[in-house]
């Protein structure tokens, strides 16, 4: 249970510092590592992929709205499940039977937030230890990008509604929560349930299952924040930094600033941004490779 006595914290203070840095023009990065696994109804759960990720951020408080505003690059690689290091090129979908479906890998950019800096967080203290943990959640209910009335990507993703959450704890020492210095040493669990993604090929399959509850993947991962001035080369994974220097070099540092005008990236627009190369370039490169853009 959380202590009776925890420290109070807002988006625009403790999150801030916790999650991204003091300083508005520095790079944060935060790494993760874990496992997804594929729930079909009647079924026992199944390992699909390892992952590794990443993200880099930049983040600061405007004054005049009052909003924390939050802009990044994210990647994240499916690997296969019996080897963390081999970043998968082709998948054998176990459930219809296809063969050598590209895999495309998570490359958001950018991701963004506007939060309300004055917002209250919830801070869960250990009483019998010297952590404390930050619980962030986020149901998500939104139309389908890949839903259209031509029925074009029915095959990768048949629903009308996109439904998935994303649930984040961030853990570092009670202590930390005090100061107004940026928080250096953070760890950080990271849960995601979700549709199938696109590239599985899973819609007609999703549909003959509806009846049943469906199909869906749960992503769990833990990683951690890299040190003050860090860059890409401090990242564990030689999958990412691999990627990072010879294939989209961009990841290496976050986007400038918060730009409202710019529509965030997922893995659902992605693949709807690149539908037409995936379909006539079957053994292209994921993601693209930013020189061939």
């Amino acid at each position: 249970m959380a202590s009776t006595d925890q420290p109070a914290g807002t988006i625009g203070d403790l999150f801030l510092r916790l999650r991204y840095a003091t300083d508005p023009t520095a790079d944060t990065f935060f790494e993760w590592q874990g496992s997804v696994f594929a729930f079909v109804p009647g079924e026992p759960p199944k390992k699909v992929f390892n992952v590794v990720g990443m993200n880099v951020a930049k983040a600061s408080v405007d004054k005049d709205t009052q909003q924390l505003k939050m802009t990044s690059r994210e990647l994240t690689y499916y690997l296969s499940p019996d080897n963390e290091n081999k970043k998968l090129e082709t998948w054998d979908n176990p459930w219809t039977k296809e063969k050598d479906l590209p895999v495309i890998h998570i490359a958001n950019d950018p991701v963004q937030m506007a939060l309300p800096a004055k917002a209250p967080l919830t801070i869960n203290t250990n009483p019998y230890g010297s952590t404390s943990a930050i619980v962030t959640e986020i149901p998500l209910f939104y139309p389908n990008p890949l839903a259209t009335e031509d029925g074009i990507y029915d095959d990768y993703d048949s629903t009308k509604m996109y439904q998935a959450a994303e649930c984040f704890t961030f853990r570092c020492a009670t202590d930390e929560l005090y100061k107004k210095e940026t928080i250096e040493q953070v760890d950080i669990n990271w849960t995601r349930v979700s549709p199938p993604a696109p590239f599985m090929k899973m819609g007609q399959y999703q549909k003959q299952q509806s009846k049943n509850g469906g199909c869906y993947l749960v992503y769990h991962c833990t990683g951690y924040k890299l040190p003050p001035g860090s860059d890409y080369h401090a990242l564990k994974s030689s999958v990412l930094r691999h990627e990072i220097e010879h294939v989209v070099p961009s990841y290496s540092q976050a986007p400038e600033s918060f730009d409202p005008k710019v529509r965030g990236v997922s893995s659902w627009t992605y693949f709807k941004q690149h539908y037409d190369r995936y379909q006539h370039d079957p053994h292209t490169t994921w993601p693209i490779p930013e020189n061939h853009q």
